[in-house]
């Protein structure tokens, strides 16, 4: 304290030039230092009322006795009296700087290294072990086989390409942890540095962990700068960046973790490049490091399907024009009855073009495809898995278990003891819960409801432009007539991706607000009801329509002189060319569209509101070069979403679906997607880079609930994609036709395009030919039945054939690699031996002292070096692995 004094002191005692105060101030500022030299690990900010008098009057009225009816402006302002004056008791450094307007007030918060060490422990913070340590370990795990085939080294000498996919920025050195105690201080990495101890995010970690526990009122519940923020006492809270995103150091700018990370990942341009996931970690946390981590694991997983889907459309492209059923029907003199009461009818030839087309997404490699993309996301997640376990590990965040505090917006109606610890705490009663639950599943299932309503009206568009494109020309050949399905088709797909935004919009907006009225006690439930509810409305409000058309459109539309009816229209019918073309145009529509708004969105409106900040901060009465950090970083950046990334998980969940749940409709689905992952991860960047204030790290070991609803989406997707092939696709009837006439499709227009019934006497509907498996007479005979008999065996046959082979997967991949199952029992008995000081290392049944301990160590080191030095590299491996 005499050192920190002195060192304010001669701060004080500059010589009075205002050059050279401002000089002095600026190198500290540099450093995000306070004018003490302290380091700045939290900045707090408020504001004050606009008008002078207003806040001389609020002044006034703080050196009052507290009132019942004092304004919010006032409570909150003893609120924050009250929490700065515990902040100071806690031991932490308080500075406060007021802007030149007079009106915002910056709260810079030090913790001091007692102080964080303190809360290290209280969270169980893992660190890095010393080196000795370190390096005193007995190396049994030796690299495998295939370890030592895919290292990246070995690799880069075979593919020298790969060395242009390194990000350039240095890996972390891999080490052993263990959780910190107050009392083994010497046993860990840099205890004796007190400015190398912790990395900067986890200063910030820390420091946040005590503003939170932090009293502001001796009332209960009534703690922590969480809930100050939700009350309005505060504006912001947030770390600072540790540098500017693009430094110049000739102005005096240092290089930090922000601009090597803006140079190195946030730069469009880095695409090809490789992220930097440790300094990501180091930065941002292990929050936001886990979702670029999945994210980036996600897009290299797309190439493979991306490139067989290329070959699978190459493949429909080359051959759509030699198919014996396409020549068939563009020869044909078939007359087709009208496809509405008013319409007329036409020629079936007029269907050619798109017939011969639906050949590029309905072959035989679409059933293919749909069996290796279910292989895939089960191969996907277990692989995951695997990645996530490594760096949970390597994070040192793999058995994290946060006792996580209440939700500062927790409402409790009483008081009752803790059924574990007899504690008193506080409790909401489950028939209030319950009732509020009844509300919310109420209001979900009217927003479910008004969905489907939605896809009705559309269905009931596409209708009526059909039949008003029929009637526009009396001209059969007429382009209107030819067109009048694609047209119908495409309108209505882009009218259903517009309310899809919409109701999307709209929706996220009332979940939210449901899920807070659900007052949940726990951050984690909360974001585990929010992420359900916005994903089951997002799942109907972007695929109701696409299930539509896959499973339901053209099934049971009747014959002629006994069509069924649907609001006065006669039901939808599938195209001549089949359901599974339309369900290609509603598809990528959708996908492709959703995913251009969203990143339009999310590059433009950031850009825009950064741009707006910057003029307003530049009619201030200070210039932005004179910024402080702080203030530059209030007043040009925008606050980090209070959701964090969940509403990029969701994107990527919703897309994840697209690819998955409707990939044998759409081979080229995954090329898209890996295109627009691409874009997405430098997008994310630049947005954490550049436009948000540094958010709050936060630790995590796993992405949590959006990993059931991957595996959820990825079951439902087999179902689905057999579904498809069985029920949309023409493939399985062309298979059967085909089996009963000796291989030959000759025919097989005329079979699946039968003759009115004799019994027919609308003069409009007799005489023609319409769409269906029925016999002469209009009736489901045997083929009809044979066609669905095949269909649903090969429905079976898909699913179980997938299901078998993914539990295989499963079985053969494990969650956690081997080499990481060796490391982690090894770290966990050299933190018994370095913190506990003690172990029965000989197996004698006595303990041995650490000394011994290492002693006995190093001769075991030497027994197992003298018997592996002969060896070849293959047994070395094997008896390494005894040994273990």
């Amino acid at each position: 304290q005499h050192q920190q004094q002195q060192q304010r002191q001669s701060v004080i005692e500059v010589p009075p030039s205002a050059t050279s105060l401002y000089a002095s101030k600026m190198e500290l500022v540099r450093q995000n230092l306070t004018s003490g030299g302290l380091r700045i690990d939290y900045c707090l900010v408020y504001q004050l009322p606009a008008e002078q008098q207003e806040r001389t009057q609020l002044q006034a009225e703080l050196k009052q006795p507290p009132k019942e009816d004092e304004s919010k402006a006032v409570k909150n302002a003893r609120k924050r009296t009250a929490f700065e004056q515990n902040i100071t008791a806690a031991g932490l450094v308080l500075e406060k700087e007021v802007s030149a307007d007079g009106r915002t007030v910056f709260a810079k918060v030090h913790a001091p290294f007692a102080a964080l060490l303190k809360a290290a422990e209280d969270i169980n913070l893992r660190l890095p072990l010393s080196e000795e340590e370190n390096q005193e370990r007995l190396d049994i795990m030796a690299p495998s086989l295939v370890q030592s085939i895919f290292n990246l080294q070995n690799l880069q000498r075979v593919l020298p390409f790969l060395k242009l996919m390194q990000s350039g920025v240095p890996e972390e050195e891999d080490y052993f942890s263990a959780v910190f105690r107050m009392d083994r201080i010497k046993e860990f990495r840099n205890y004796d540095q007190e400015d190398r101890f912790f990395d900067h995010s986890q200063r910030a970690l820390l420091a946040f962990h005590i503003l939170n526990g932090i009293k502001y009122s001796d009332k209960e519940g009534q703690v922590g700068v969480q809930r100050l923020l939700n009350n309005g006492a505060y504006v912001d809270a947030f770390p600072l960046h540790d540098s500017k995103p693009n430094p110049n150091p000739a102005d005096g700018d240092k290089v930090g973790d922000r601009s090597t990370l803006t140079d190195a990942w946030a730069k469009f341009l880095r695409f090809y490049k490789m992220q930097p996931f440790d300094l990501i970690r180091r930065y941002f946390g292990e929050k936001i490091g886990l979702y670029f981590a999945w994210l980036g694991f996600y897009t290299m997983a797309l190439v493979f399907p991306a490139v067989v889907g290329v070959f699978i459309f190459v493949y429909g492209i080359s051959t759509f024009q030699d198919q014996e059923d396409a020549k068939q029907l563009c020869e044909s003199n078939l007359t087709m009855c009208p496809l509405c009461d008013s319409c007329e009818k036409w020629n079936l030839s007029a269907s050619c073009t798109a017939y011969k087309f639906s050949w590029v997404f309905d072959n035989g490699g679409t059933i293919a495809f749909a069996f290796i993309m279910s292989l895939w996301a089960s191969v996907f997640l277990d692989m995951w898995k695997r990645r996530n376990a490594e760096l949970a590990f390597d994070w040192d965040v793999r058995d994290f278990a946060e006792e996580e505090p209440d939700r500062p917006q927790f409402k409790s109606k009483e008081i009752r003891p803790n059924p574990i610890t007899g504690l008193p705490e506080k409790y909401y009663p489950a028939r209030l819960r319950y009732a509020k639950y009844f509300t919310t599943v109420a209001t979900v299932v009217f927003m479910l409801g008004l969905v489907i309503m939605v896809v009705i009206s559309i269905i009931l568009y596409r209708l009526a432009v059909r039949v008003a494109l029929f009637k526009s020309s009396d001209d059969p050949e007429s382009t209107a007539r030819k067109s009048a399905g694609i047209v119908s088709a495409i309108t209505a797909s882009i009218l259903n991706l517009i309310m899809i935004l919409l109701l999307n919009r709209i929706y996220g907006s009332l979940a939210v607000r449901l899920t807070d009225y659900e007052n949940h006690r726990k951050e984690s439930a909360y974001e585990s009801h929010l992420a359900f509810k916005i994903f089951l409305f997002q799942f109907v409000n972007s695929y109701s329509s696409l299930f539509y058309i896959a499973f339901f459109k053209g099934q049971n539309t009747g014959r002629p002189g006994d069509y069924n009816t649907f609001f006065g229209f006669r039901q939808d019918e599938c195209p001549e060319y089949g359901c599974l073309l339309e369900l290609t145009i509603q598809l990528s529509i959708i996908m492709v569209g959703k995913q251009t708004i969203n990143n339009i969105q999310e590059v433009v409106i950031p850009l825009v509101k950064g741009w707006m900040a910057k003029r307003k901060a530049a009619k201030g009465e200070v210039k932005s070069e004179m910024l402080m950090p702080w203030e530059e970083e209030f007043l040009e950046l925008q606050p980090y979403p209070v959701l964090g990334m969940f509403h990029e998980y969701l994107e990527m969940i919703i897309q994840y679906g697209f690819i998955t749940l409707f990939v044998a409709s759409f081979s080229l689905g995954p090329l898209f997607a890996l295109g627009n992952n691409i874009l997405e991860i430098r997008v994310d960047a630049d947005k954490l880079c550049t436009v948000y204030r540094r958010p709050p790290p936060a630790r995590a070991a796993n992405i949590g609930v959006w990993q059931s609803i991957l595996e959820f989406v990825s079951f439902f997707s087999v179902i689905t994609n057999g579904l498809v092939i069985a029920v949309s696709s023409s493939y399985i009837t062309k298979l059967v036709y085909a089996d009963l006439h000796g291989g030959s499709l000759d025919g097989y227009i005329s079979a699946t395009h039968p003759l009115s019934p004799p019994s027919v006497t609308d003069p409009n509907q007799s005489d023609c030919h319409y769409t269906s498996l029925r016999d002469a007479q209009g009736e489901k005979g045997l083929f009809f039945y044979e066609v669905w008999a095949a269909r649903l065996g090969f429905l079976i046959v898909f699913e179980h054939v997938v299901f078998l082979t993914k539990a295989l997967v499963q079985y053969i991949i494990p969650d956690v690699p081997h080499a990481i199952e060796l490391k982690v029992k090894r770290e966990a008995y050299l933190a018994r031996s370095a913190l506990e000081g003690t172990l029965d290392a000989d197996g004698d049944g006595e303990l041995d002292d650490k000394q011994g301990l290492k002693r006995q160590q190093q001769k075991e080191l030497q027994q197992l070096h003298s018997r592996i030095e002969p060896q070849s590299f293959g047994s070395l491996m094997t008896s390494t692995e005894d040994d273990s």
